[in-house]
Formats: structure tokens, sequence, C-alpha cells
């Protein structure tokens, strides 16, 4: 008798009874989407996609590499998502819309952004080039408006990080995990609030709506790099949410993560595609890093183009996660030229001239 009542002392003090209740309620969840993210007496269950698929409530009960936490990123059919990627478009036209966002700046000469857009096989009128500046770090943002009239498509195009004191600025911003409430829901990374009120405050609402109602068959794409991705991110779920009746297609390249999850779970449900590219080596796109799995962060969202270190065509791979550890993470080593030079071209924002990237 007193050895099992020692028995039942050490299981309660090292198992306690609340985990038991939580494993087995838990365990009801059959699949991921139900399972991820429920809460059970103040812990997370979460998705176990190693071996047949389980619902554990302990991150000791998996291996984080097949752990599933956020319900948004419950893997995908491979597929699906792949099937509407299209890597010509990114390498032959959102290319050059991001050159040419990221020459909307004071630094660059009056019509570096049309010297892109005639790379471009494509019949287009670049309506608006915005440069506006940014209270947080006292410098500025830009931003394209465009429409390619043979794809039917109104353009809104962001331009990356062109200063150090916006690299500064945006780390110290990541550091401090600092997200703030999105009016449209959810939240996001603090640096990337003001950077879209600052920009809805530049007209960016009456310049949309004057294209829009001028074409009103054309849907939208908003696109950029890096900093660009994010606000491209961010902007496509507002475009979606002004124009409801159209389609709204994101293309982030090397974009850091933007919102929270209820913030992807919006983008999910209102933006018709969104992809992200990667290229393998690149650092900034897992910033800000995930240092918890249970306090507040930002996520990745949509479907994640992965890249080899050399990007040749068709090299890609469709990953099956938003956040993984077999994607985005990628080898162990970083550089700071994945994330500058993308489809072999320079996006390295300092000081731009003409647009003389090869036709």
């Amino acid at each position: 008798m007193l050895y099992q009542n020692l028995i039942i002392l050490v299981l309660v003090f090292c198992f306690p009874p609340t985990i038991f209740a939580e494993n087995l309620e838990c365990s009801q969840f059959s699949n991921c989407e139900g399972c991820a993210g429920q809460i059970d007496n103040s812990m997370k269950c979460r998705w176990c996609f190693d071996g047949n698929g389980t619902c554990v409530p302990s991150m000791y009960m998996c291996d984080p590499k097949y752990s599933v936490v956020h319900r948004v990123n419950c893997p995908l059919n491979i597929q699906e998502a792949s099937s509407g990627f299209n890597e010509t478009l990114n390498r032959e036209v959102i290319l050059y819309y991001i050159h040419a966002a990221n020459r909307v700046a004071s630094t660059s000469p009056v019509g570096a952004p049309m010297s892109c857009l005639l790379n471009l096989r494509d019949n287009f009128t670049l309506i608006r080039e915005v440069e506006v500046n940014e209270t947080m770090d006292s410098w500025s943002l830009g931003y394209i408006i465009l429409v390619n009239h043979d794809l039917k498509h109104i353009v809104a195009g962001f331009r990356s990080t062109n200063h150090w004191r916006q690299l500064l600025m945006q780390y110290f911003v990541f550091m401090l995990n600092w997200l703030e409430p999105f009016p449209l829901g959810g939240k996001i990374v603090g640096y990337y609030l003001n950077s879209y009120n600052t920009i809805l405050n530049s007209g960016f609402d009456v310049f949309i709506n004057q294209v829009a109602t001028k074409y009103p068959n054309y849907d939208f794409i908003s696109c950029g790099h890096s900093l660009g991705g994010s606000l491209a991110t961010v902007f496509s779920l507002h475009l979606a949410r002004m124009y409801p009746d159209r389609n709204v297609d994101l293309y982030s390249w090397s974009g850091p993560r933007a919102g929270d999850e209820t913030f992807v779970e919006l983008l999910n449900q209102h933006v018709r595609k969104h992809y992200r590219v990667v290229r393998d080596g690149d650092l900034i796109p897992d910033m800000p890093l995930r240092v918890s799995e249970i306090l507040p962060q930002a996520i990745h969202n949509g479907i994640e183009i992965f890249y080899p270190s050399h990007m040749a065509i068709g090299s890609y791979k469709v990953c099956d996660q938003a956040e993984s550890q077999f994607c985005m993470k990628g080898s162990w080593w970083k550089s700071p030229f994945a994330h500058i030079y993308i489809f072999d071209g320079d996006f390295m924002n300092y000081n731009l001239d003409y647009c003389d990237y090869p036709k």
C-alpha cells in the first residue's frame, strides 16, 4: 500500500491531473484545422503531423518541425497550392513592377520608374508615383499605381527599404515584438501600421478609386520586395476590403512577417492569392524572429515559393505551410546577397539610377 501511494504521489507531482484532462480533450480533434490553437485548461492544443497525425496538448509531445500551433499554418494540398503560381508572371512582369516601385525616391532621377516599366511587353499606363514622409524614422515611403491593360489588372507596388534609418527602425521594432491593432482586424507590426496610415494620408484611396472607377472590370495586384513586400501584404487586405467584388492577388518577395494569426485569417478570407517568394539563405523573411509559441507574434501568410540559392527557372518548391522548418529556414548559412539578388536582378535599393535590366 505504501508503495502504491508513493507511485501515485510521484505521478501526480510529475504529471498533474490537468495534463491528463487536456490530453483527453485535445485528442478529441481529428484534423489540424480543428486542433491547432484550441485552448484546454489554459494550454494550447497542437497538431502533430509526424506519422498519422494527432492532437496533443504539449510542445514536448511533438517534434517542433512537425508541430502546428496556428490553424492558418496547417499543411496545404500541394497540388492546389501550386496550381495558381505563375513563375513567368513573376520573372517577366512582377519583377519590373517592383523595380519601378523601388525607384520612387528623391534619390532616383526623374523618369526612373518608367525606365523599368518600359521593359514590359504589355500595354500599360503609369498612374501615380508617390513619395511621402514617414514620421517614425524621419525618412520616406514610396509606391506606384499603374494599370496593365493586357492583363487587366491595377497594380499597387511598394518600395523596399532604401536608407539605414529605415533598416534600424524596423530592426528595433522587430526586437520589441511590437504589434499594434490593425483597423481591419488582428494586429500587425507597429512599423507597418505607421506606414499604412502614412500612405493612406497621402491620398492612396482617392488615387486607387479613380483608377478602379475608370476600369471597373480590372482586378488588383499588390506587390513589393522586403519592406515593400510586407506593405504589399497589408495593402492587399485593404484593397480586398475596399473592393470585395474584385480579385486581389499578392506577390511578396523576401518580405518579413506582417501580422498575427487573426490578420492572416482575414487575408485567407479576402485575398484570392498570396504568394511569398523566398530565396535560400535570406534572413529577412525570418523577421520578426519567432521566439515563442505562446506570446503574441507575427506569423507568415499565404503560400511560400522557396527557391534554392541559384533561383534557376523551375527550381522552386511550393511549401505546404506558411511557417515551415523545411522551407524558409533553408540552409544554415545566411547572406545579404540572398536578399538583394532575386531572379538574377539586383534589388539593392540605394541611390538607384535608370533601370537597365535586360529585356
